[in-house]
């Protein structure tokens, strides 16, 4: 009978319906170069679907933001004003970088060592939203899009 009783226990206390957390991700990606002296900029829109998260990011408390995908020594040149509350669209957040990493181009027999390529795998990655005492670690979408736009090209 105890048996009987402990596997009845279990099975109703294992309720496979619980709703799963939804994911945050990456869903477009832009890189931007300008012809005027305005600086070369990366746009990620992020899709945030945790309630705490948003709360986080409407009242400023974002204190890093981290693309992966770049070498740690060269995050430096990847700027993001915290201090500012991103462009929101329902729950799709815009993040403004501003960077200079990419328009490093010294010639190597007159081909761009960051061309549209080389610059859609270093964006590819994972980005990390770094606030108090918490890390959001954002994957890309499965459908997102990148768009690149060179001066040159």
């Amino acid at each position: 009978m105890k048996k009987i009783l402990l596997i009845s226990l279990l099975v109703l206390s294992c309720n496979t319906n619980k709703t799963a957390q939804p994911i945050d991700c990456i869903e477009n990606i832009e890189y931007t170069e300008f012809s005027n002296e305005n600086q070369p900029t990366v746009i990620l829109d992020i899709k945030i679907n945790d309630l705490s998260t948003i709360k986080k990011l409407e009242n400023k408390k974002l204190r890093e933001f981290i693309i992966y995908s770049i070498k740690k020594e060269d995050r430096n040149y990847f700027f993001y004003e915290v201090w500012k509350t991103p462009i929101r669209k329902e729950n799709t957040f815009s993040f403004i970088i501003r960077t200079n990493y990419f328009s490093q181009n010294i010639s190597d027999k007159e081909k761009r060592i960051w061309n549209k390529d080389n610059i859609t795998k270093a964006l590819s990655g994972d980005v990390g939203l770094i606030f108090d005492k918490d890390t959001i670690h954002v994957k890309p979408s499965k459908d997102r899009e990148i768009t690149i736009q060179l001066l040159n090209d």
